[in-house]
């Protein structure tokens, strides 16, 4: 036989093999197998109404407090008031010495003794032709400004002694007899008692724009651990506070026992009239969080694979309050029915999940 038929049935016997096997000129790849379905637990989304409570702290302070000064320096000649007394309208709380004031009072009240008897002089001479128009009108402007002088003094005198404008409570007391203060330095702060008690307290504006005066708080001490005092918003701040940015809201809380004192931390939980609904979810399936945003994974369990397995979708979602193991969610769970927890923190965005718990 011939060398080229030889080669030729070598060749197509050894096509029929290749066909038999992997095909006559071309291979074929191998399919990787499906990587395993990772086990996780889930929680549902659970939907609530109304509005959410706010909750933040601040300190007890009097509605009204007063810092009061003397209109003008001098040695402190005496304080009659201390911290945490009961002082009632009128009462004299602290004096200058006042040797120096009266010093004054009494030079303006001589010049202005001067400049009136002055006048009466000129007045007669202009009379008998002696004194001229121009040092009559002279002399009646040198009592005037001599009365103006000694009106300056006798006011100054007046506000060299500290009275009470209103009954209330001596909150501080910032000076000691035979102290040298200058003029407006505080003295005293006072409390007025009659306008009741508040909370100062600072929101960011994601809060203070859900508030409402009349709005409802309960308001607890460190001093109280078991008392609650119901509350209500009374102001609130029309403009952030320029050095921390937050919004100044003051709560006024009742004491009809007298027991509160300035200077109580307070927390306070604000519950606003107004609010829409919101999502809440486990703290357990927050895998990334940032402030007010986090994010999670969702399944639906009513959809699987022909494995049983399902799929897990990372979504970014708004928080807007923690209470204790539970996360208030405002944004970013819509259509969402459960929340991975278990195993949440191993997951990426379409990993394929099998439930091992009934929600």
């Amino acid at each position: 036989m011939p060398f080229y038929l030889r080669l030729l049935i070598a060749s197509a016997g050894a096509c029929v093999v290749l066909l038999l096997g992997s095909g006559c000129g071309e291979a074929v790849a191998d399919t990787p197998p499906a990587s395993p379905a990772i086990p996780v637990e889930i929680a549902a989304v659970e939907q609530a109404e109304g509005a959410l409570p706010i909750r933040t702290s601040g300190r007890l302070a009097p509605k009204s407090e007063r810092v009061l000064s003397f209109k003008v320096g001098g040695l402190v000649a005496r304080v009659n008031a201390d911290e945490g007394d009961l002082v009632r309208a009128g009462q004299v709380l602290a004096r200058i010495d006042p040797r120096e004031i009266d010093a004054q009072v009494l030079q303006a009240e001589s010049a202005l003794d001067k400049a009136q008897r002055d006048l009466a002089r000129a007045e007669r001479l202009i009379a008998d032709s002696v004194a001229t128009l121009e040092q009559v009108q002279d002399a009646r402007t040198g009592v005037e400004v001599a009365q103006a002088g000694y009106d300056i003094a006798a006011f100054n005198q007046r506000f060299a002694t500290i009275t009470a404008p209103a009954s209330g409570r001596v909150l501080r007391r910032m000076a000691e007899p035979n102290e040298l203060v200058q003029p407006g330095q505080p003295i005293i702060a006072l409390g007025t008692t009659g306008d009741g008690w508040v909370v100062r307290a600072g929101l960011a504006d994601r809060d203070v724009v859900r508030l409402a005066v009349g709005d409802g708080a309960n308001v607890r001490f460190g001093a109280y651990p078991g008392d609650a005092f119901r509350g209500r918003v009374t102001e609130i701040a029309s403009a952030a506070d320029p050095a921390i940015g937050t919004f100044e809201v003051e709560v006024a809380v009742p004491d009809p026992d007298g027991r509160l004192k300035a200077g109580f931390v307070a927390d306070v939980e604000i519950q606003p009239s107004t609010g829409s609904g919101y999502a809440v979810i486990p703290i357990d399936a927050l895998v990334a969080g940032d402030g007010t945003t986090g994010a999670v994974f969702t399944v639906d369990a009513a959809e699987m694979d022909s494995t049983g397995s399902h799929t897990a979708a990372r979504r970014t979602v708004e928080i807007t309050a923690l209470s204790g193991d539970r996360l208030a969610v405002r944004a970013g769970l819509d259509g969402a029915a459960h929340v991975v927890t278990t195993g949440a923190a191993y997951l990426a965005d379409g990993d394929r999940v099998r439930v091992a718990n009934t929600p």
